[in-house]
């Protein structure tokens, strides 16, 4: 019995049968990267008649009234997205903005997020911050009504 060879055809059957395989992973995730769960609350924060809606955890309410000095604070909406390193999630705010969250990638403890306001279409505010796993960062964004929009981004992976 003679061995096989190694001719031209079987190596491209073979690099075509290992590149479709390649491919099947990726369609079906297999070969997807880390995932991060991705929590956005919007609070309008304003100088009015006092208040601090009930669903507003106690931990939150001590962190936005020890950073900033309004006296009305009110949830607006929430957004929870899973996303994949390199996918964009998008989170509706109050007058036609929306901020777009997109995890960059993982480095031991710290995720590296890009935030990203717009109005309409129109770009409004970016920056890339570092966020530990199971933490959040509160954003202070545009003007809304009579306050300003804030936004607590929260992160887990």
């Amino acid at each position: 019995m003679t061995p096989a060879r190694w001719n031209p055809i079987r190596i491209t059957i073979l690099v075509v049968g290992i590149y479709m395989f390649g491919g099947f992973l990726i369609a079906t995730g297999a070969m997807a990267g880390p995932r991060v769960q991705i929590n956005v609350k919007t609070i309008l924060a304003s100088n009015g008649k006092r208040f601090v809606d009930p669903s507003l955890s106690p931990p939150l309410i001590q962190e936005l009234t020890s950073v900033f000095r309004y006296t009305s604070y009110r949830l607006i909406s929430g957004s929870q997205m899973n996303l994949q390193v390199g996918q964009t999630g998008r989170a509706r705010l109050a007058g036609k903005r929306s901020l777009q969250v997109t995890p960059l990638g993982i480095k031991g403890n710290r995720a590296r997020l890009r935030l990203e306001i717009y109005n309409h279409k129109r770009q409004m505010f970016q920056t890339e911050i570092q966020l530990r796993n199971r933490s959040s960062i509160i954003v202070g964004g545009p003007r809304h009504q009579n306050g300003v929009l804030l936004f607590k981004v929260s992160n887990r992976f």
